[in-house]
């Protein structure tokens, strides 16, 4: 399941529960969006198709995503409505987009970087071996969490990683939020690291 902020909105991709509307389709839910903080969700896009089981969108709306069935990194700039490849083939964990457009994605190889809109990748060189990364709500910064439970953080322009806490058993999640403290969801729940 892949689940990201876009601006405002949430958007978000996986299997359907017990209790999901039908007409969000099976056995993927496709592409959806919420624009009320998650209290409902639409289908958008590739309704009962696609898992997208990475998600990220840019600081100008434009969205990447990666499904369980094509290694094809995906595009859109219409809202998840229509999507593009990017021309990069990838196996990735997680995705994420700073405020120069840089796209991010945390591979079994390390972390990579695109600055060409996901087009191409290259390696991240000193980065930690992430499998989770995110973005601040500004894409300045980001946060990671890395195959040994470090969690670690970096400015988008400098990109010198500092390790700033260790997870409790394995990570699901990591941001950083508007207050820019690290948020992180582990095996001991949902909690929040200074910054």
């Amino acid at each position: 399941m892949g689940l990201a902020a876009a601006g405002e909105a949430l958007i978000a991709s996986g299997h359907p529960g017990s209790s999901t509307p039908a007409e969000w389709g099976s056995p993927h839910l496709g592409f959806i969006r919420s624009e009320d903080g998650g209290q409902s969700w639409a289908p958008v896009a590739y309704t009962g198709e696609k898992d997208f089981h990475a998600l990220a969108a840019g600081p100008s709306d434009e969205l990447y995503g990666l499904s369980t069935d094509d290694p094809a990194l995906l595009t859109s700039i219409d809202g998840g409505v229509t999507w593009m490849p990017t021309g990069a083939a990838l196996a990735a964990y997680a995705l994420a987009v700073d405020a120069a457009g840089v796209v991010y994605a945390t591979t079994p190889d390390g972390v990579r970087v695109s600055v060409d809109a996901g087009a191409t990748f290259e390696d991240f060189p000193g980065a930690p071996p992430l499998y989770l990364v995110n973005t601040s709500p500004d894409h300045t910064e980001l946060a990671g969490v890395d195959v040994s439970g470090g969690i670690w953080r970096a400015a988008t322009d400098d990109a010198s990683w500092l390790q700033v806490g260790t997870a409790v058993g394995q990570a699901q999640a990591v941001t950083i939020t508007a207050s820019g403290d690290i948020a992180i969801v582990d095996d001991s729940g949902y909690h929040v690291l200074p910054e």
